[in-house]
Formats: structure tokens, sequence, C-alpha cells
């Protein structure tokens, strides 16, 4: 119950802040551009808290506090308020895609503020280095081994895990081959130049593409020694103990923890034989998993209650401060990366090469926020710059009840000096508004299909 709770007030938060920025940007240019503006509101359907400003405009909180909304004078061209100078109808072409632009930049401009304030802060680094190659995957095959520092992707230079996967994310639903610079031994080693088939990149909210070509990232050296087993667990039941190490699983030997993993995961709860090494000694052990659901994986996942530990390795992350004004740059960089890998994820849904599960609701959006407040404000902040910059591109979509259909229609004014007709805009209004109630309604069922 809190969770939820602490789920749904972070939700709340991200979103009051983010709308509050997006009509905020239509607000200040539309005083930009002398136009009157009757009424400011965060939220919809009844008013809870309203005041008039001397500038004559009424500031409103609304109960639901799903969007927001900013009323221009003369906004719509039925109002009759045409001739008055302060009216958005009496503005040229380019002032009215000014203001109706200025939302969506508003949250992009918001994106660069909060990653350059992140950079200010500080910004822990985790470097590409190769925990696991999954036998006989593309990675494998490209000869890609454990332990290797990935520098350059395609040309471009990483130096970090995001660096990587959005440095891929191009090529998802391709045939295409794509040139990694690895050096092994963490780094120590000579360069060598692979190139890896991104035949099975797969995008998907619940897996991690590096995964779908065979490649886990290292978070620490794994030793193949249990320090945990559960008491209650089938392992502890087959005479398992801490300390043992899991030296053969139905036959097939292993020295590593993740092959090991690979086949209880894969054993659908069926009994696995296994070698257990005890004090230089090899003894058999039957066990038959468990099997849970897990949410993040959203499958049914068998278990055998054991663990083993990870030995750190301090180089692996740095923590990074820039100045700032290096913190801006690197701000406005890291904007445009996340712009572009929106912007490609979009196109590759619409295409097919991204399955359309990936589409999440304000439901998964929630947990997002709430998981990311509980590590740390820093998490919550990128959390919020990335929503940010999706909230962005996603209201320039040329959909007519969005941003970017009104744009369309200015564009169509530009072109042939005239606006489509009334008929027409209420026409392409309502399939559009019919688009997006759709489109949430699919995103709502992923989330609880999810759950």
């Amino acid at each position: 119950m809190f969770s939820t709770l602490w789920n749904i007030f972070f939700f709340l938060l991200a979103l009051t802040i983010l709308i509050f920025v997006h009509e905020f940007g239509h607000f200040a240019a539309a005083r930009l551009c002398k136009i009157k503006v009757l009424r400011f509101s965060i939220g919809f359907g009844p008013i809870l808290f309203r005041r008039q400003g001397k500038d004559g405009c009424e500031y409103a909180l609304s109960a639901i506090p799903l969007g927001g909304y900013v009323k221009m004078l003369g906004e719509n061209a039925q109002e009759g308020a045409n001739n008055d100078e302060q009216s958005f109808q009496s503005k040229s072409v380019l002032q009215r895609a000014l203001v109706i632009g200025a939302g969506p930049l508003f949250n992009i401009l918001l994106a660069v503020v909060l990653y350059t304030f992140i950079n200010i802060s500080g910004v822990n680094i985790v470097k590409p280095v190769v925990g696991d190659v999954i036998p006989s995957s593309e990675a494998d095959l490209a000869k890609l081994n454990t332990y290797d520092l990935i520098k350059s992707v395609d040309g471009n230079a990483v130096n970090s895990w995001s660096d990587v996967v959005i440095s891929l994310i191009p090529y998802a639903g391709t045939n295409a081959y794509v040139n990694f610079i690895v050096s092994g031994n963490f780094g120590a080693d000579e360069e060598r130049s692979l190139n890896l088939s991104m035949h099975n990149l797969e995008v998907n909210q619940h897996q991690n593409p590096l995964e779908s070509l065979g490649i886990r990232p290292c978070n620490g050296k794994i030793v193949n020694v249990l320090t945990y087993v559960d008491p209650q667990g089938a392992a502890y039941k087959a005479g398992i103990r801490e300390g043992d190490s899991i030296v053969e699983v139905n036959g097939v030997k292993t020295d590593s923890w993740y092959r090991v993993a690979d086949n209880i995961a894969k054993s659908s709860g069926a009994v696995l034989d296994l070698a257990i090494k005890r004090d230089g000694k090899i003894y058999a052990a039957q066990v038959i998993p468990a099997v849970r659901y897990d949410k993040q994986q959203n499958r049914n996942i068998p278990f055998i209650g054991v663990g083993v530990g990870i030995e750190s390795i301090p180089s692996l992350v740095t923590n990074v401060k820039y100045a700032p004004i290096e913190a801006l740059i690197k701000g406005l960089k890291d904007t445009y990366d996340m712009s572009k890998l929106v912007a490609i994820s979009a196109s590759k849904l619409i295409s097919g090469s991204i399955s359309a599960d990936n589409i999440s609701g304000p439901i998964s959006i929630a947990k997002g926020a709430g998981q990311s407040a509980d590590i740390g404000l820093i998490f919550f902040i990128s959390f919020l710059a990335a929503i940010s910059v999706n909230l962005g591109i996603f209201n320039l979509l040329p959909i007519p009840v969005l941003d970017g259909g009104q744009l369309l229609f200015l564009c169509y004014e530009a072109i042939m000096h005239h606006p489509p007709s009334a008929r027409v805009q209420y026409f392409l209004t309502s399939v559009g508004f019919a688009i997006l109630i759709a489109l949430m309604m699919f995103a709502v069922f992923n989330d609880i299909k999810g759950l």
C-alpha cells in the first residue's frame, strides 16, 4: 500500500512540474507576442483554486491533474475576437507557431536544465566492461570476451553502458553489422576490432537490449561459490550449503555462475541434476526448482534459493563532476541524445521494428517515478529529464489535438494563405482525439498486462 502511495505521489509531483513548464512555455510566448491570456490552469475539470492576477489572467488549479491549458483571447476563430489586437487569431502565422511550439520547447529546455544540474552535482559512470558473454549469442560469435572494455561503437567513443545502448538502438530491427573496438582485461590489453550482428537486437521494457545480443554488463567479479542458501529453498532441502560450488548442471560442466543461473532459468521447474564441489570433493544433488512470477521480466522464473558473492571492482564506477559551462554543454548533448533516442524509438514503433508492447502508460510512469525517487534525488531528476524530453517530442507529433497537429494546420495556412475550414479542423481534431484515446487505452492495457 505504502509503495503504491509513494509511486502516486512522485508521479503527480513529476506530472505537475512537467505540465507547469509546458503550459508556462505557451504562456510566456503568448505574453511575448502581446496576446491576452484569459486563464492559466494546471489540471482539468472543476476548479479547486483560482486567483485573478493584476494582468487580468485567472490562475487556476483544477481537480484532474492529467494536463493543463492556457486559454487565450480569440484562440478559436469562432470566438469572434479576431479584430482585437490582443487576440491569438490576429497574430501572424509565425507568432502563433511560436506560441504553440513554445510548450514542447520548454519541456526540452527543462531537460537541458535538469541534465546540467545532474552534471554539476556529479554523475556516476559505469564503464562498459563485459561481465558475461552468453554462449552461441551474436556477441559470442563476434569473439567478444568477458572483461572486455568497449571503447567505441560504430566509430563513436563510448564511456558508459548508456552510451553503448544509445549507439545500438538505431539498428533495432535490422541485419546490420556494427563495429566494436574493445580492449581485454578491463582495457589493459591491445585493442581489437569486432563486427557484431544486430540481427537479434531486441528492444523491450522487460529486458536490457544488450542481453538480446548476448552481453551482460560487469558489476563486479562473480565467484562461483555460494554465499547464500535459503533454509526454506529447494537447494537447501537437497543438501546444498554455503561454500559449495555448482560445477555441473545436467551433465554439462561449468565454472561460471552465469551458466548455472541460465540453466536454472531454462529448466521450467524440471528436475536438475547438479554436481556440487565441497572441500575438494564432488557430490551429486537433485534439485526441483520452484517457480515464481518476476514482475520486472514479466514471466515465471524458476529458482532454487541460492546466491553467490560479487567481488567489487572500484575502477568500474567513477563519479564525474563538471564545471558549469562544461555541465551545460554536456546537458545539451544529453538532451540531444535522449531526443534522438525517443525519435528513433518512435519511428521504429511505427514501422514495427520495435514491439508495441514497449508503449508505457501512467501506471508504468508512476512506478518509474517512485522507483527513481526511492534510489535518490539525482535519479528522480534524471527520470524527470527523460520524461520531459518524451513529453516534448510526443506533443510535436502531427496529431491535431496535440501541439504538433496545430503546427500542421499553421503550415497549411502559411502555404495556402488561409487556414483549413472549421469543418475540416473539427473532423481532424475529432480523429486525433480518438487516436489519442486509443493510444492511451493501449498503453494502460500494456501497464496492466505487466502487473
